[in-house]
């Protein structure tokens, strides 16, 4: 698990600097990774979960592209679509950072 936890901080690292996969899919993919490594490296997979939400919410202008197109397009009459909305993956990064927490706080020895 610690060499899991490792990987998924690695990849939250490399989608800073990733352009648009980096705003979208890796963060979930390092996310996924670092809650199943939870329970045994729990620091790492912390900092992994840490990273992505910082990334989404503050790092990646192609989400922010992405979403001020689809107010563009929704004014237009055509929609998006889900995947197309900046809170379907911040709230994607926020609920696997709570999955993270639950995992780490129900494991914990007492």
């Amino acid at each position: 698990m610690k060499a899991l936890a490792i990987v998924a901080v690695v990849v939250a690292g490399i989608s800073v600097v990733v352009p648009y996969f980096g705003g979208t899919y890796l963060p979930v993919i390092a996310g996924i990774m670092a809650v199943i490594a939870v329970k045994e490296q729990h620091v790492l997979s912390f900092v992994a979960l840490g990273i992505n939400v910082v990334n989404v919410a503050f790092l990646s202008w192609s989400l922010y592209v992405i979403h001020e197109g689809c107010k563009i397009a929704s004014a237009l009459d055509s929609g998006c679509g889900l995947l197309g909305n900046f809170w379907t993956w911040m709230g994607l990064n926020l609920v696997l950072l709570a999955a993270g927490v639950v995992l780490h706080l129900v494991n914990k020895k007492a």
